[in-house]
């Protein structure tokens, strides 16, 4: 409080909000040992701490000096007197494909739930990393719990011949160098081969007069070539080149 005399020609006592003297630590989490940790700001109210409304953001009142603040984080697992923001899933936005949810210890947690009501095919599925997921509803919990590139090449479990493979669109099913099916979309137009460099030699002594040539082959042969290495091919016999493939 602060009394202000004479100003107005009377006594008054003004009152200010606690948070605009309180200027704490702001942190990205709080540890399951009950400690905050990952440090975002110092010097930080609470107010302006838990504005984002980022689940998981925490706070520590303590105004304490740089070493303190090392020594927290580096050997003691955290800082103590951890106030999370959030106490409850109430207006927690956990993004797409999750929601949030009470955990067993009466936190809120972000968990993965995507939603899976307009998926007609309840089968399993081939994911791109060439593993079968029970359902496309499977493939996508593990998209969102750490494989963001996870896609469906195709329906059905995964196979090592693209015998009854059918790829969705205009793709085209391959069979990789470790008798894997994939769908995958030729290129059909390769750019100009601007360097003898670009030259590689196929596993079938074609010489490929670059990557791209190579991989095109490659799609539309549906199987694996491989590079032999790279330039031309060294043979006894004809060298093949392939510049153009129609």
């Amino acid at each position: 409080l602060v009394g202000l005399n004479g100003l107005i020609g009377l006594s008054a006592t003004v009152f200010f909000p606690p948070f605009l003297f309180t200027a704490g630590n702001c942190w990205l989490q709080q540890g399951k040992n009950g400690r905050c940790q990952v440090l975002y700001m110092p010097g930080m109210s609470r107010e302006e701490c838990c504005r984002s409304g980022r689940l998981g953001t925490s706070w520590t009142e303590e105004d304490v000096p740089n070493s303190t603040l090392f020594r927290w984080t580096i050997f003691n697992g955290g800082a103590p007197n951890c106030i999370p923001c959030k106490e409850t899933c109430d207006n927690v936005d956990c993004g797409p494909g999750k929601k949030c949810k009470m955990n067993r210890r009466s936190k809120p947690r972000c968990v993965c739930a995507p939603d899976c009501s307009n998926i007609t095919w309840k089968g399993p599925v081939c994911g791109s990393d060439g593993k079968t997921y029970r359902d496309e509803c499977a493939l996508l919990k593990s998209k969102c719990k750490g494989l963001p590139d996870l896609e469906v090449q195709y329906q059905g479990k995964c196979k090592k011949t693209c015998r009854d493979v059918l790829c969705p669109g205009s793709s085209t099913c391959v069979v990789d160098q470790t008798n894997n099916a994939y769908c995958v979309t030729c290129n059909r137009v390769c750019p100009e081969v601007s360097s003898p460099e670009q030259y590689l030699c196929g596993n079938d002594g074609i010489v490929y007069a670059s990557a791209c040539h190579l991989r095109r082959a490659t799609c539309l042969l549906g199987r694996s070539i491989g590079v032999a290495y790279e330039g031309k091919c060294i043979s006894e016999w004809p060298i093949r080149t392939q510049f153009h493939i129609c």
